[in-house]
């Protein structure tokens, strides 16, 4: 191999792939990030087994040619190099020479045979969205993933495929996130658990793209193509709960609530909640909303925000940081929260914003 090429689009195509490499190293090679060479094109592929990222760059190939190198060296060789490099990369023996200016270096590299391939499996179905709007459904929802890893099956996020829309799902089992995006192109319904690692690597991937990305359902496997990069993803082989029977339909408490004001007063009030429950009382009553927190040393808080409120007098506790969480990601002015009783499920959303939607268990007080 014997190739020249700019320093900041290797340098983007490697800050891809530094999440997906192996930290841990209990497989050598996959520390590594494996170069292929050919026709005017560097392809940067990183691999963990579970998730890879291939990227693709434009190069002066004089000489094709592939090679594994380590991942984290050849990082942290180009972000401290000046902008505008230009790189020379040239396989000596073992090595991996690299020029730039008047640096220069050399790493040790192994047989690129050795480096797992991304294997593509048979499609059931392929969708082609907005990459920026796949990007907000991500963050619309992935916050709800749990990280209990004997609960694998919400460990992830659910894609979902059904009724001409795709459905991004995430759960905790205390809190809930759905978010919808119609598709135009009537499409088999299928479904998949997508891992918490993949699901932000899409995320990160599909920022900032207003061009149209592809997302493949395969059979054990789901994969992203933005056209210069390929993301593939096993799957989370488990059920994902019917999360339609858990969204309130019938809560006929409504309160329409500023979300800055609602924000800022769950953030001051929860200063003094119990550091691990987090745990708010919400006293919903004619048109105001009371927040109160204390905690095992009687200190407390107390915050009244001015509300849209239609409903009888409700008493509610909730773990705040599940309440914050939605108002992070709720870009409407005033969020919407439908109310049952002080033990049910409630549903939030934006006002005049169902695509996205948030069911919140209570919790006693």
């Amino acid at each position: 191999m014997k190739i020249t090429l700019q320093r900041n689009p290797l340098l983007q195509a490697m800050q891809r792939c530094q999440s997906v490499v192996e930290k841990r190293h209990t497989v050598p090679i996959l520390a590594n990030v494996l170069l292929e060479a050919d026709q005017g094109t560097l392809r940067i592929t990183a691999n963990d087994m579970e998730v890879g990222i291939r990227s693709e760059v434009s190069a002066k190939v004089e000489q094709q040619g592939t090679l594994t190198v380590s991942a984290r060296k050849l990082f942290d060789i180009l972000r401290n190099l000046d902008a505008e490099r230009e790189i020379h990369i040239e396989v000596e023996g073992d090595y991996v020479a690299l020029r730039a200016g008047s640096f220069k270096t050399r790493l040790v590299t192994m047989p690129a045979d050795e480096f797992p391939s991304l294997k593509e499996d048979d499609a059931h179905a392929s969708i082609r969205l907005t990459g920026i709007h796949l990007a907000e459904m991500i963050a619309a929802t992935s916050f709800a993933m749990s990280t209990d890893e004997t609960r694998k099956y919400l460990t992830g996020t659910l894609f979902e495929l059904k009724n001409q829309q795709m459905n991004l799902v995430a759960t905790d089992g205390h809190r809930m996130a759905i978010a919808e995006i119609p598709l135009a192109a009537d499409i088999p319904e299928c479904q998949c658990i997508v891992p918490r690692k993949a699901v932000h690597e899409i995320r990160k991937l599909c920022e900032g793209i207003d061009e149209q990305v592809e997302l493949v359902f395969g059979e054990r496997q789901i994969r992203l193509n933005t056209g210069s990069e390929l993301l593939v993803s096993k799957i989370i082989d488990a059920r994902f709960p019917v999360y339609q029977d858990v969204i309130p339909t019938s809560n006929p408490n409504i309160a329409l609530i500023p979300r800055q004001a609602f924000d800022q007063a769950i953030t001051r009030t929860m200063i003094v909640a119990n550091e691990v429950t987090h745990d708010l009382r919400l006293c919903f009553a004619d048109d105001r909303l009371v927040i109160n927190a204390h905690n095992n040393d009687q200190e407390q808080a107390e915050e009244q925000v001015s509300v849209d409120y239609k409903g009888q007098e409700l008493i509610i506790g909730f773990n705040g940081s599940y309440l914050r969480d939605v108002l992070n990601v709720v870009s409407s002015e005033w969020v919407r929260m439908e109310l049952k009783d002080e033990l049910s499920p409630i549903l939030m959303h934006g006002e005049g914003d169902t695509r996205a939607r948030y069911v919140i268990m209570p919790m006693r007080i």
